[in-house]
């Protein structure tokens, strides 16, 4: 499984896990019943609604991650002094909420925390330290350490940055342990790691061990932990009974959604069990494994896809945020007068690609955010040149229905990769069709998985029905978009076009 389907899967996973548990959570647990996606529950709230699991999840992650489009650009990095200013603006400005509504379900010893932080207090010494301190309200929000932490990851630098993130609100150190132990089990998850078992056999011997080096107050918390591995679990909001009850969660499941449904029927803090539990199933199982219908229904999700975007993107994917969808038009200048062309006419990649090499990189793009920058940039229309095979394997299977989100017409001719229309009449049709919209000054887009080989090709046929010889036409193709018009094949057949017509 690529690294990028489990980073993704890591923030959703936590996310729709917070989302789906919240409608049940404090209900009793013999009046659970069957766990389904839509309940309201609890809180009254829409589906797809996160709680301050999330929310504070969701701070982390964007405080720990760089990012260049903002001004002043931030390097991002650990800094718990902006985690406890990101943490204030959720609790007081509702940052980091679903579409900025009013937060809700905030712990105590999180409350306390953050007014302690408003009122001055250094972040790292605003969590109480008191043996009531021990709530989940730092493990529910630590996985962002896991993932934004680089190979080669140095064990000391990835512990202590679990127990400092946890020190801001809770300062106890069987929460940071807890901590600690999480985020070196979802390091293993992330490498690969398919027997979970070992994952967190390997997790333990190595914080034990460093403990024992370092840390012996932290090792008596560790123990303290261990110790209740087979106790039942109850699924409180005790950090020792929240670790495990989500552990045993997800070990027992064979997917992710049964993952999520057994979290939840441990009641009581079932929102934060579920999202604990949801994030190591999303590693574990990839965005691919969270079921569609669950992920469709999550609110706000341009916020998050905006971070996925940035984490994807500093781990080395070409993203929507690193590599904004550009598409390349036309001069019109260069287009005869008498083709009444009143429309603009542009190439560009496939939106939404991910999963697919490119020569810079793997791109790991956003669908919605491809297409919201394809209609911000005046496509009307849409001429896709693939096959549906090729549409599923660039992994944006939905685009049909989101560019009629958009009002953005699709117009279809499959052309295999690196080939040329083997059906003349209906490639003839189609281009009449781009023409007609062209005519009517609608702004028309040509795309393929790269946009070059049979994006070029197609683009150079309209300018040569549009009047111009076949060299002109792909000179002007190639002056507009380098690289287009790949292979020999394809210059012959745009020659021929020029011909014949067919």
């Amino acid at each position: 499984m690529k690294p990028a389907l489990r980073l993704a899967g890591a923030v959703w996973g936590h996310l729709v896990g917070d989302a789906m548990g919240v409608p049940y959570e404090f209900r009793p647990v013999d009046r659970i019943g069957e766990v389904r996606w839509g309940e309201s529950g609890t809180y009254a709230k829409p589906p797809g609604t996160w709680s301050d699991d999330g929310a504070l999840m969701l701070a982390l992650l964007d405080s720990l991650l760089p990012d260049p489009w903002v001004d002043p650009p931030r390097t991002g990095g650990f800094d718990t002094s902006d985690q406890a200013e990101r943490f204030v603006r959720w609790a007081w400005e509702q940052a980091y909420t679903p579409s900025g509504e009013g937060r809700f379900d905030i712990g105590g010893t999180t409350s306390d925390a953050l007014r302690r932080i408003r009122d001055g207090v250094a972040a790292e010494d605003a969590g109480p330290t008191d043996e009531r301190s021990q709530g989940n309200g730092s493990l529910m929000r630590i996985l962002p350490v896991a993932l934004t932490v680089r190979d080669p990851v140095k064990l000391p630098e990835l512990i202590d940055q679990a127990h400092r993130a946890s020190r801001v609100t809770h300062g106890h150190p069987v929460a940071q342990a807890a901590c600690a132990l999480y985020v070196l089990l979802c390091r293993g998850l992330l490498r690969g790691e398919t027997d979970r078992g070992f994952a967190l056999a390997e997790a333990r011997a190595k914080l034990r061990g460093w403990y024992a080096r370092n840390a012996p107050a932290h090792l008596v918390a560790l123990d303290a932990i261990e110790s209740h591995e087979h106790e039942p679990h109850h699924g409180t909001g005790w950090v020792v009974d929240s670790f495990w009850s989500a552990w045993d969660a997800f070990t027992s499941a064979g997917s992710y959604a049964e993952t999520v449904e057994k979290a939840i029927r441990y009641g009581n803090d079932t929102d934060t069990t579920a999202c604990i539990g949801g994030g190591m199933a999303g590693i574990y199982w990839g965005i691919d494994g969270i079921p569609p219908a669950w992920l469709r229904g999550m609110r706000d999700r341009p916020q998050v896809s905006r971070l996925v975007d940035r984490l994807l993107s500093d781990a080395g994917y070409r993203t929507s945020t690193a590599s904004p969808l550009r598409v390349d038009w036309v001069d019109g200048d260069r287009v005869p007068s008498q083709a009444a062309w009143r429309g603009r006419l542009g190439m560009l990649p496939l939106p939404g690609k991910h999963g697919i090499r490119g020569k810079a990189g793997d791109h790991w793009r956003d669908l919605d955010a491809d297409v919201a920058a394809l209609a911000a940039a005046g496509v009307q229309t849409l001429l896709l040149l693939l096959p549906d095979a090729e549409l599923e394997a660039g992994r944006a299977g939905r685009l049909p229905a989101v560019l009629a989100e958009h009002q953005i017409r699709l117009l279809r001719h499959p052309i295999p990769d690196l080939g040329v229309p083997d059906d003349h009449l209906a490639f003839r049709a189609m281009l009449m069709q781009a023409s007609d919209e062209l005519r009517a000054g609608r702004d028309v887009g040509v795309a393929c998985m790269g946009g070059l080989g049979r994006t070029g090709t197609a683009v150079a046929c309209l300018l040569v029905d549009a009047g111009l010889p076949a060299e002109d036409a792909m000179s002007v193709t190639r002056a507009t978009r380098r690289r287009t018009i790949e292979n020999d094949a394809q210059v012959r057949f745009v020659s021929s076009w020029a011909i014949t017509g067919c």
